[in-house]
């Protein structure tokens, strides 16, 4: 189901963090959000996340107004892997995976064989069953972040919410989770929305972005179409060189000095 944003507005004690945003995303598209630091990325994503609530305008999802979805109803369609994941709590990575199959547990219930195997599946394919029954307070923050992002993919959404989910990661594993990512979202339909730092990272593997600036939408539109020197330049005020790369089929971006 698509994501309709109408004028939405964010303040923090009264500074305007979000300003009138309109925007939709629509199902089966990979999107980045790009900007420079403190310019709202991650405030957007709390607020599509339902983590907070617009002080002004609108956010619908689907044909509902994301309001009157319950937290239940609302972790059957959206997961979220955060830029930071805190647990003081020693659970083992199972465990920590398996969070993500219970909006789909009635309560007071077990995990049922298909929930284990869909768990057991997702760590092999994101590669953290090797410390299956490690805690998850004795992992390094990449691995940690790995389980999260397992955790999210076990939860089976229709939307899946990237908070620069790849920064602790290295190249390898980043690529690894994000191919994965990818795979789910064309086979099954599935919308990804991911603040991205890395340009040529967003560059490969989304369909459309999102460039913003001081809480606005500077400019969006498919990546090809909007990813360009000027984009560049009045985003984040540097010079730059946007051009097709073959070996990964891409836009790409180089930088002086």
């Amino acid at each position: 189901m698509p994501f309709e944003l109408t004028g939405v507005n964010f303040s923090y004690s009264g500074k305007k963090v979000i300003d009138d945003i309109s925007l939709s995303f629509v199902p089966g598209n990979f999107c980045g959000i790009i900007g420079p630091n403190g310019c709202g990325k991650t405030t957007l994503l709390d607020l599509l996340a339902k983590h907070r609530q617009p002080t002004a305008g609108r956010i619908a999802y689907g044909s509902r107004d994301l309001r009157t979805y319950s937290t239940k109803e609302l972790s059957k369609e959206i997961a979220l892997v955060p830029q930071n994941f805190y647990i003081n709590f020693p659970f083992t990575v199972k465990e920590v995976v398996m969070m993500g199959r219970y909006p789909h547990i009635p309560r007071f219930s077990a995990p049922t064989a298909d929930d284990v195997d869909i768990v057991h599946e997702i760590m092999e394919k994101t590669e953290v069953s090797e410390f299956a029954g490690r805690f998850i307070t004795e992992l390094s923050g990449g691995e940690r972040q790995r389980v999260v992002f397992a955790r999210a993919l076990a939860q089976d959404t229709h939307v899946l919410i990237l908070d620069e989910a790849t920064s602790n990661l290295d190249v390898n594993h980043s690529i690894s989770l994000l191919n994965i990512s990818e795979k789910r979202m064309k086979q099954q339909g599935r919308t990804i929305i991911s603040v991205m730092q890395d340009i040529n990272l967003a560059a490969i593997y989304c369909d459309y972005l999102v460039f913003m600036s001081k809480g606005r939408i500077a400019i969006h539109g498919a990546t090809k179409d909007v990813l360009n020197s000027d984009t560049i330049h009045r985003v984040f005020n540097i010079d730059s060189k946007v051009y097709a790369e073959p070996y990964s089929d891409s836009l790409q971006l180089v930088f002086k000095k």
